[in-house]
């Protein structure tokens, strides 16, 4: 999944069908994502029903972050 700068903020992108459907697996809840190699401190949440982005308090320094969805 890739979370994109749209704006003032980050919209999630989905790459394959079974990250929407992982998503939508859950319920409805913030799920946490991470920067591959990261898995200590999650970088932003999703929301598994309405796909919008929550960053956490990390200074975005890039337009696109490729991320991990987590449980």
């Amino acid at each position: 999944m890739r979370i994109v700068r749209q704006g003032d903020g980050f919209v999630a992108q989905f790459s394959f069908s079974y990250e929407v459907v992982s998503l939508a697996e859950q319920e409805d809840r913030w799920v946490p994502v991470f920067l591959p190699g990261h898995l200590e401190q999650p970088f932003a949440h999703v929301h598994s029903q309405t796909h919008e982005v929550r960053l956490e308090e990390v200074e975005p320094l890039a337009d696109r972050y490729i991320v991990m969805l987590g449980q």
